[in-house]
């Protein structure tokens, strides 16, 4: 472990614990069984949220003392990331990370803070704004619920730039750019500056850069280094895509209502300081990784043309609220809206 990365670690233990208003730790006796909870996971354990993942599992493990325990099944072993959901929802695993924009269709709310461009100005708006909303508005619990799963500790990610094998300064280096793309909303920020959105799953990344595939892969920078990127394309663009939500730990909701009282306090309160884990470890992620690419030869461009891209952008969140409501969910998406752009 990094220096670095301990001392922000520790600190942001420090400002979790004070800010957990004292709230006392469950104790575990020797009434309780010992429970082990599978997870299922769409990423590396390189990942910025992987390595949260794996320090609430090692915290859980810690605090109990051994009686629940987290095994963790890294980047799509126990399931491809668009199986995930299905897995967890009929308790094929206890737990899943993945984000809810690959499932628009059951999650249409829950998926908006991780799939809307240019809507989350930063990491810690990103946190600040998913918790309000999912804590404020009951259709969104609902939908978890009719999922039959429950969402504990989400995690942001850093701010979105371009990786490309050639350099882009401008808009007019974007027209035809093959650019790596998913969800809805990102194709149509792509299509809005002429570049081609390409659907490519985290576990073709790497391949589709190296052959071709895609021009640019649309990343924060910690991602882009967890996935090896910078071996295959050397020119870093600063545009600002904006940060998005990209998951939360989803529990099986049958399983977590079934668990000890004891078992989900612990749970929800190593949560709860996850949040500041997860701001500090992204922002060291962020710091090692533009390291790490400037080492390996990546050259960071300057891109000249961020008011005018922003300019050419829809109304993401307009938009959304707009298919809302085609599907009934219009007035609940309106006030998440409305919440939404007060808190940016």
């Amino acid at each position: 472990m990094k220096a670095g990365w301990g001392r922000a670690l520790n600190a942001a233990c420090a400002t979790a614990v004070i800010m957990a208003s004292g709230a006392a730790f469950p104790t575990f006796g020797q009434e309780n069984s010992k429970i082990e909870l599978r997870f299922g996971h769409f990423a590396p354990a390189t990942t910025a949220h992987g390595q949260v993942d794996q320090w609430f599992a090692d915290e859980v493990a810690r605090r109990s003392k051994g009686q629940v325990t987290i095994r963790i099944y890294w980047a799509g072993a126990i399931g491809k990331p668009n199986e995930l959901l299905n897995l967890v929802s009929r308790g094929a695993v206890d737990i899943a990370a993945v984000p809810a924009s690959y499932f628009p269709a059951q999650l249409p709310l829950l998926a908006a803070p991780s799939a809307l461009p240019l809507a989350l100005p930063s990491p810690e708006k990103a946190q600040k704004i998913v918790y309000d909303l999912w804590e404020s508005t009951p259709a969104m619990q609902e939908e978890a619920k009719k999922a039959n799963v429950w969402p504990l500790l989400f995690h942001t990610l850093n701010t979105y730039h371009l990786l490309c094998s050639k350099p882009v300064r401008t808009l007019a280096d974007l027209k035809d750019k093959k650019i790596r793309s998913q969800g809805e909303y990102i194709p149509k920020m792509l299509v809005a500056v002429g570049a081609v959105p390409v659907n490519v799953l985290p576990g073709e990344f790497y391949e589709s850069l190296q052959r071709g595939s895609v021009d640019c892969m649309v990343l924060p920078w910690d991602l882009m280094v967890a996935f090896k990127l910078q071996e295959v394309a050397k020119f870093g663009s600063t545009i600002n895509l904006g940060a998005l939500i990209s998951n939360p730990q989803w529990y099986n909701l049958k399983k977590w209502e079934q668990l000890p009282a004891s078992v989900r306090d612990l749970l929800v309160q190593v949560a709860k300081e996850g949040r500041a884990v997860d701001l500090a470890k992204a922002q060291e992620s962020e710091r090692n990784a533009l390291s790490v690419m400037k080492s390996a030869g990546v050259e960071m461009i300057s891109f000249q043309d961020q008011a005018k891209f922003e300019a050419l952008m829809p109304d993401f969140i307009g938009e959304w609220v707009a298919a809302m409501q085609k599907i009934g969910k219009g007035s609940e998406a309106e006030a998440m809206a409305k919440r939404w752009k007060a808190l940016r």
